[in-house]
């Protein structure tokens, strides 16, 4: 199967996944026409090179159909707030219908199929089901796929925004159970490329999700980096006991009315840190992993580590 070159990204605004892979995109032009699915009163600013499509805020059918034909591939880079995942099926159904050959989620993250992450999670939940929802139109539809990638955390982003109890600003870090599963890590870079990657092998990839690893770490390992290069010893904060601070994330989820986004932020780092949710996919078995189908870029946590320190120290 020649590889597919006509695509829209939808959720490229912001400066995470999207952004870094229409980046990575618009770098090949040789391979790849991109266009943009956006909202009609979105005040995101793209590259000229990028075709931009404009639908209505609430996504009609008929609209979105109109915005995808002549499109091969859709990629979704959607975020978790305000039920975005949840607008996907939307966009499904009428790239189905607009004959697009190949879906790609908004997951970038872990095995959303398995059972301990949907209870975990809502988020996790939500992809897992996305992703079903796709298999179920597999089926039904000849000449329709889809493919999910599995990136682990961004470590970078990670970092930048305290995302794992490790502050790089204060020099401070709050362990999780001992803090020492290793985790499997990417950067926003190496995820976008991993999907351009996908992309260019769309045999290999068809209806599955294809896990990254660049690298891992546990939290301990972090730190460690993180004071070798910035010559600082790091406060330790008060441990967190995992099942506790899951089950707390879940009450205060429930309490809320299933809208308490700390609480849900509270259960992705626990599906990182916590060993059980097998967040360390070459250890864990987890297949195809796609440095074994190419040659991606090699990446390490002092790598990693190093551009957090010269951002901070330009800031």
């Amino acid at each position: 199967m020649p590889t597919l070159k006509t695509i829209t990204i939808f959720g490229a605004g912001g400066d995470n996944i999207g952004k870094s892979i229409l980046s990575a995109l618009l770098l090949d032009p040789s391979s790849f026409k991109v266009s943009i699915l956006t909202r009609q009163s979105s005040k995101s600013t793209y590259p000229s090179s990028a075709t931009i499509l404009r639908v209505p805020d609430d996504l009609p059918h008929d609209a979105l159909v109109h915005a995808l034909k002549g499109q091969e591939i859709v990629i979704s880079a959607v975020g978790f707030a305000s039920g975005a995942l949840e607008t996907q099926y939307r966009v499904i159904d009428a790239a189905i219908e607009a004959g697009v050959k190949r879906f790609v989620p908004s997951e970038y993250g872990f095995d959303y199929a398995d059972p301990g992450n949907a209870w975990l999670s809502p988020v996790f939940r939500v992809k897992g089901e996305v992703a079903g929802y796709l298999e179920g139109k597999v089926r039904e539809h000849e000449g329709f796929g889809w493919m999910g990638l599995a990136s682990g955390i961004w470590l970078e982003w990670a970092l930048e925004v305290k995302f794992l109890g490790i502050d790089p600003v204060e020099h401070t870090v709050a362990y999780w159970d001992g803090a020492y599963h290793a985790a499997s890590h990417t950067t926003l870079s190496y995820a976008a490329q991993g999907v351009i990657e996908c992309l260019k092998h769309p045999e290999e990839t068809k209806n599955k999700r294809v896990f990254l690893e660049a690298f891992t770490a546990s939290q301990r390992e972090i730190v460690a980096e993180l004071e070798k290069q910035q010559g600082v010893k790091y406060e330790e904060l008060e441990p967190v006991d995992g099942k506790k601070t899951v089950e707390d994330a879940h009450q205060r989820w429930e309490a809320s009315g299933q809208t308490d986004n700390d609480a849900v932020i509270t259960t992705v780092v626990a599906g990182i840190l916590m060993p059980e949710y097998h967040a360390d996919f070459v250890q864990s078995g987890k297949k195809p992993m796609l440095e074994d189908l190419v040659q991606m870029p090699k990446v390490t946590l002092e790598d990693v580590v190093r551009t957090v320190v010269e951002r901070q120290a330009r800031a």
